[in-house]
């Protein structure tokens, strides 16, 4: 064990397994099978059966990448593809260590993807979670009295319900643009695999009523969205304290909450997403569906009137995530798509083609909360009745193609098959190499080709443990995983481990907390700059937003 009784392996302390790097979560039967080894040496290894320790394959490491400067070590890969009988195995490499057991079968995702997806619930706000549901991990309900409109004078303000919602992730706050973008991704995950999440195959409380287990969670944080429009169509930019709150179980944080200004990017997210959800709900309830599409036509009436306000700001006395974002552009241009899609308006055509005028391209980097523009390509180019004009669609699709390919070349000369370089492990870098893989998903999703495909798989891996820590950096998943997240619920519970199904935001070289900046320097390899501890919240905390974009790869891949 490390400091403070974090694991050694997430300490950067020696471990026995902590050279031999592979997918715990296991391998699929018919699929390339691989393992990173960091070695001065290029040595033998086997596969034993975990059962009898027999050997059933020998072979050579080959060197991936001499001096990685991510892992701080030479990287050899041991690849054992020709093995696809199923069965539990080893990977032991002489002179180096061996790796924990791992399967190979057909089927090795669905806990992964079931437990990730059902993550959402256990970030429910203003209920109580009861171990019906959430077996050990109950709470009380919190946050009744979401919320006040912020004013200068915080104790006039005006009281306004802003019930309801998921927690951010690590912090209790409530963000427009965080949640729009995660929401974004499940309604896009619906869409594209309608039935990966049948009616009761998440038990929470809503399964058993004939619809979509998926669209039940999502509409959760729908409702929610609904209440942050205020009278002139605008929408709330968030709902948080004034400062960050100590760590306490949710239902004992009292703290006053407040809705903030509207912003035009929430306006636009919001817009673009309520569109949306209104088509992926009218088949189950027409009711809901007609107040999505409403409330998002009111959205657009407001950003016909509000232009740009250059993003928004925090007041002076507030001190919470302020998730500003200095262009709505790609917010607006989705809005714009969604509205075209949910009402065959021409005038929403004509504003989509008027907005990418102005960007070109249309798309040049992944997606995250500041960046829904890849939301929208997938929506042009998901339009069956091809409605968009063939110029747009063609745009559209190169540019994912492009961007799709600048990706692949990072991975192919990455010693981990890794889509981020030196100097990219930031804040949220595991989020960051997800959202690098669903557009790699989306490229094999409309040209399909095996390069993407195994490029978006190699991502997946990386997350699950082929990595310099031989760490999977989801809770409750693989051998070694986290055990102290950033996240206060947890201490409410009856259980030594978290909630699982959580990612974690992973290395951060840029040392962005007291813990990280103690344990490591800037001449730390940046791969291994991560501690499994609640005081680092730069690199152990967690984020719907990124849980939203481990759902679709993983079921993404699971589809190969």
């Amino acid at each position: 064990m490390g400091i403070l009784g974090i694991p050694a392996f997430a300490t950067g302390e020696e471990s026995p397994l902590s050279r031999v790097h592979i997918n715990q979560l296991g391998y699929l039967a018919g699929e390339s099978k691989i393992a990173m080894v960091s070695s001065p040496l290029g040595l033998p290894f086997s596969v034993l059966n975990a059962e009898t320790l027999a050997p059933v394959l020998e072979g050579m490491l080959r060197l991936a990448e001499p001096a990685d400067a991510a892992s701080g070590s030479d990287v050899w890969i041991a690849d054992f593809s020709i093995l696809n009988a199923t069965g539990r195995y080893i990977l032991r490499v002489e002179g180096i260590g061996q790796s924990p057991p791992f399967p190979i079968d057909t089927q090795i995702y669905s806990s992964l993807i079931r437990q990730v997806v059902r993550s959402f619930y256990f970030q429910r706000c203003g209920t109580a979670l009861p171990k019906k549901w959430a077996d050990s991990w109950t709470h009380p309900e919190c946050h009744v009295a979401d919320a006040a409109i912020y004013a200068a004078s915080p104790h006039s303000a005006t009281v306004k319900p802003a019930t309801g919602g998921w927690h951010n992730g690590g912090d209790y706050g409530k963000y427009t643009v965080n949640g729009v973008y995660a929401t974004g991704l499940l309604l896009l995950l619906h869409e594209h695999f309608p039935e990966a999440f049948p009616d009761s195959s998440l038990t929470i409380p809503e399964s058993g009523n004939g619809r979509s287990d998926l669209l039940d969670e999502i509409r959760w944080e729908l409702e929610w969205l609904l209440k942050m429009q205020e009278e002139s169509g605008g929408f709330y930019h968030k709902l948080t304290p004034l400062e960050p709150v100590k760590p306490v179980p949710p239902a004992k944080d009292t703290e006053p909450r407040f809705l903030f200004p509207p912003s035009t990017t929430a306006t636009a997210g919001a817009c673009a997403l309520l569109a949306k959800a209104s088509r992926a709900y009218a088949a189950q309830d027409a009711d809901f569906a007609g107040r999505c599409l409403q409330s998002a036509l009111a959205a657009w009436t407001y950003l016909e009137t509000h232009p740009p306000e250059g993003g928004f700001q925090n007041p002076p006395n507030v001190r919470t995530p302020a998730f500003s974002d200095d262009d709505d552009s790609d917010e607006r241009f989705w809005a714009a798509v969604e509205l075209f899609l949910a009402t065959g308006h021409s005038k929403y055509h004509q504003a989509v083609m008027e907005l990418a005028d102005r960007r070109v391209p249309l798309l040049s980097a992944s997606g995250y909360w500041g960046n829904v523009m890849p939301l929208a390509v997938a929506a042009i180019l998901d339009d069956a009745s091809q409605a968009f004009a063939e110029t747009l669609r063609q745009e559209a699709l190169a540019d994912l193609l492009s961007l799709a390919d600048i990706l692949l070349e990072k991975i192919q000369e990455d010693g981990y098959r890794l889509s981020l370089q030196e100097g990219e492990f930031t804040w949220g870098s595991n989020g960051a190499i997800l959202n690098n893989a669903l557009i790699l998903c989306l490229a094999g999703r409309y040209r399909p080709e095996t390069a993407y495909r195994q490029g978006a798989y190699s991502q997946l891996e990386y997350i699950l443990g082929r990595n310099p820590l031989s760490l999977c950096y989801v809770t409750g998943i693989g051998t070694h995983s986290p055990l102290r997240i950033v996240h206060p619920a947890l201490r409410s519970a009856n259980s030594p481990v978290p909630i699982p199904g959580l990612l974690v935001g992973g290395p951060n070289q840029f040392l962005n907390d007291g813990a990280l900046a103690k344990m490591f320097t800037s001449a730390s390899a940046p791969a291994t700059m991560y501690l499994d501890s609640e005081e680092s919240f730069s690199s152990n905390e967690v984020s719907i937003a990124w849980n939203a974009a481990l759902a679709y790869v993983a079921v993404y891949c699971s589809a190969l």
